[in-house]
């Protein structure tokens, strides 16, 4: 399946009946997550349910189960999943709930349409029930971007013959951009359904329709390379490294991220100045937030106009992101279409560190009174949360994935633990850890570029790609040191560094 997005050219009277719409989805989705949380409250007090989930705990945590253990496992589920049924926790449970509530928005809204949104209420549920999710969250409707659908039959329905939105009573005409021979290519599929869709600008909501098309995508690269050909990847927080048999590549994620960071600050700082202006009963002497005060925010038009170009800013910062991975994803296909990648859990780099450490190094401070006090700092806690903010590596990698899939290539994940890619030395055939400082490191007597040659070492992975093959690697190497200098070179005289993970 893929889709196409199209501009839906709305005059005023469209946008007010479509943010009603918005505005009854919100209530729909509050409504919804109310009911929920009082189920899931309800399901805190049942002792028996919580005894099954804990005795369906202990198996998980055990490893390799036998027969009678898989079985218990089984059993135990089948129990737990009656236990939901009865309290009403189950996707069709919130569909046939929310039917009542929703009589009042049927001109707005098709059941189709409202189902979606039980289901997706549902999906937060089964995070809490089965995930990592804590508890459900009350929506506020601006935030609110996207009305689901089912079908094309009913609801939103898109006509291809006409170029036109359907959707209980109004008919909106699609704008195609200029260039839009790809698009009438990828809308020859058969529709599936489609979703209304808005995007925050300076000058208010822009309306999109989402057609959703059965098949694949038309291919928009004419040229691709062999699939004989393997690339190894290094994917860093920031950074990527590639290398092939005729290339090798060192780039920066999204570099121009900084920009929109610098412009998003600028108008943080100014909304902030604002609302304090308009609400000084809600501050302290010392800047701070009073927690008593139940008086009603009030805010400017300048305020409002500004918060509208930051969610702008924001929609533009994540266009970008994407823009930048997939034109960097197809300088990468005219290699090949098949790349090996260390397995990294993203995720967990992003996350501050649980453990409270301090530093063995010993630091002076200087009193007041002029006595000097020595300490021990601690370690931050912070690691790479902005980092991926701003760079998206995950996205990267599921981007990759989906593109290298539809040229008929693949992306194949190495155990990091096992391959050890950033240690071992096909020289020696020994691991050594190294400073993540450290970007470069020697092996076999000359410098090499730590991420460039990680990734020379996951190309030349062996057959099971559980590590490096060394013959291949020692065969493969001269060629990589010349491929290597020559790309180095390039980027210094074209002043392209990032001292603190290129090296210079």
């Amino acid at each position: 399946m893929h889709t196409v997005r199209l501009l839906l050219n709305t005059t005023s009277y469209d946008r007010y009946i479509i943010d009603k719409r918005f505005h009854a989805v919100s209530h729909i989705h509050n409504v919804l997550v109310k009911h929920a949380m009082k189920l899931l409250k309800k399901l805190s007090f049942d002792t028996e349910y919580q005894n099954l989930r804990q005795q369906y705990g202990v198996l998980l945590k055990k490893g390799k189960l036998t027969e009678s253990d898989k079985k218990t496992r089984k059993q135990l589920s089948t129990n737990m999943h009656k236990i939901l049924n009865s309290y009403g926790l189950s996707e069709f449970a919130f569909q046939a709930y929310i039917r009542v509530c929703a009589k009042q928005f049927k001109k707005l809204l098709s059941s189709h349409q409202i189902q979606k949104e039980a289901t997706r209420v549902w999906k937060g549920v089964k995070a809490v029930l089965y995930g990592n999710g804590k508890e459900l969250h009350f929506k506020k409707g601006s935030t609110f971007e996207t009305i689901g659908g089912k079908e094309n039959t009913s609801g939103a329905r898109f006509s291809k013959d006409d170029m036109i939105l359907r959707w209980l009573g109004l008919s909106i005409e699609c704008k195609l951009p200029r260039h839009s021979e790809y698009i009438k290519e990828s809308l020859t599929g058969e529709i599936s359904y489609c979703e209304i869709e808005r995007k925050m600008f300076p000058n208010g909501w822009h309306y999109y329709v989402i057609v959703y098309l059965k098949g694949d995508a038309p291919h928009k690269l004419k040229k691709v390379g062999s699939a004989e050909n393997t690339t190894g990847l290094d994917m860093g927080v920031s950074t990527i490294a590639a290398v092939s048999d005729k290339s090798v590549m060192l780039a920066e994620l999204a570099p121009k991220c900084s920009e929109y960071n610098k412009r998003i600050s600028k108008i943080l700082v100014s909304m902030d100045a604002s609302r304090r202006a308009m609400n000084p009963n809600k501050y302290n002497a010392d800047g701070s937030i009073k927690k008593g005060n139940r008086d009603k925010w009030v805010f400017s038009k300048t305020y409002i106009k500004n918060l509208r170009k930051l969610r702008s800013l924001y929609r533009q910062k994540s266009a970008y992101i994407k823009q930048s991975h997939r034109e960097m994803i197809n300088k990468l296909l005219a290699e090949s279409v098949n790349f090996i990648v260390e397995d990294m859990t993203f995720k967990g780099l992003a996350r501050r560190a649980k453990e409270t450490k301090r530093s063995d190094k010993i630091i002076e401070i200087k009193q007041k009174d002029g006595s000097v006090k020595t300490v021990n700092k601690f370690y931050r806690k912070k690691r790479f949360g902005r980092s991926m903010n701003n760079r998206a590596p995950a996205l990267f990698l599921t981007l990759l994935s989906e593109k290298t899939a539809a040229y008929g290539g693949c992306v194949h994940k190495v155990d990091t633990k096992e391959f050890k890619a950033s240690q071992f030395d096909h020289t020696t055939g020994e691991c050594t850890k190294h400073k993540l400082s450290e970007r470069e490191k020697e092996v076999g007597g000359r410098m090499v570029q730590r991420d460039l040659y990680s990734a020379f070492l996951l190309k030349n992975a062996n057959s099971t790609q559980d590590k490096p093959d060394v013959d291949k690697c020692k065969y493969e190497f001269d060629n990589f040191l010349r491929l290597q200098d020559n790309a180095l070179a390039s980027m210094k005289a074209n002043g392209i560094s990032m001292k603190q993970c290129f090296g210079f």
